[in-house]
């Protein structure tokens, strides 16, 4: 099922996982402002904002300099990436994949692609106030882009980055990958492709075929290495497991009770997904509180006054609506008179 996937690496963090899916043969493209990142890649497609020297973490600028190629950019995107399911991964801190990442999902998803958003979220803790700016700002964002498949929200505090990179690439291609067939169940690519199609968020789990317990099943998705679930409300679950006996019913009870639940049987290994999950709005809302903490010990009012304004935080809405394919320059010139 690989080739059944397209990947888009944005900036320097996002190029980086998608570099570990190109190693495992997925169709992959990367995208960034600086020359120097994308010559530290091996990657075989590689795009450069025409005229850019970085994005030195500022999002507008990313998209003032991509103005006059982006259009040939996402031309080049979709001549590579064919396929229908496609996962735009970026870090939601810095520059280049923070500031793309809103134009390339909106003009993904209108073409009609399902757009699978993986975006990583710093250490709040531990970030300057740009890059906690910047943070709030993408998330913002992404929640409001309309007919998005599931979103994969990394959380940088839950390990080392080059740790949780290689295991968030491990865990979804077992999830696309593993064969399971048998009479106690069977869990097949359309269920599979159903919840990464899902609005909302969504988290994974991967465990050794011993331990493939409901308690054990529930703590790797409670203890892994994406953001913390805030609300349970998770609207699809699938489970595969060596585990024949397995209750998924008391899983999705501990999820708050899934609209619909999928299992399969491997001796493989053990792997679960659920998605429909909200937003972690407590998660978003601290980088926007550590940002307005460094603002307020800043000295310079001239400085405080070219910060960029923080948006409220805005809910959800799944609605999916066909749409006409904006213009690329014309969604970039929205953007930033926005």
């Amino acid at each position: 099922m690989r080739e059944q996937f397209g990947i888009i690496g944005l900036g320097a963090a996002g190029s980086n996982i998608a570099n570990l899916f190109e190693s495992k043969g997925y169709s992959t493209v990367y995208v960034n402002s600086s020359i120097e990142d994308l010559n530290s890649i091996k990657g075989v497609h590689k795009l450069h904002i025409v005229g850019a020297e970085g994005a030195a973490k500022d999002r507008k600028k990313v998209l003032q300099l991509a103005m006059e190629s982006f259009g040939d950019i996402v031309q080049k995107i979709e001549n590579i990436i064919t396929q229908q399911y496609v996962l735009v991964i970026f870090s939601a801190g810095g520059g280049t994949g923070s500031g793309l990442s809103t134009p390339m999902l909106k003009y993904l998803t209108q073409i009609g692609k399902t757009c699978i958003p993986v975006c990583i979220l710093p250490d709040s803790e531990n970030s300057s106030a740009k890059i906690n700016e910047n943070t709030y700002n993408a998330c913002i964002e992404l929640m409001s882009i309309q007919g998005l498949g599931a979103t994969f929200l990394l959380d940088n505090t839950s390990g080392d980055k080059f740790f949780i990179n290689n295991r968030f690439v491990c865990e979804f291609d077992t999830f696309v990958t593993i064969k399971n067939s048998s009479v106690h169940g069977n869990f097949d690519i359309s269920e599979r492709k159903l919840i990464l199609s899902c609005p909302g968020v969504v988290v994974m789990g991967k465990l050794s075929r011993s331990r493939s317990t409901a308690p054990e099943i529930i703590e790797s998705l409670h203890n892994g290495i994406y953001a913390k679930i805030e609300a349970k409300n998770c609207y699809y679950l699938g489970v595969i497991t060596s585990n024949k006996s397995l209750d998924i019913n008391s899983i999705s009870s501990e999820l708050g009770g899934c609209y619909d639940t999928f299992l399969g049987i491997s001796e493989a290994t053990t792997i679960v997904m659920a998605s429909g999950l909200q937003f972690p709005k407590n998660k978003i809302l601290q980088f926007k509180n550590k940002f307005e903490e460094a603002v307020k010990n800043i000295n310079s009012s001239n400085f405080i006054q070219d910060m960029t304004p923080l948006e409220p935080l805005k809910g959800l809405s799944f609605t999916r609506e066909q749409v006409t394919p904006t213009n690329p320059r014309d969604l970039l010139m929205g953007l930033l008179n926005g």
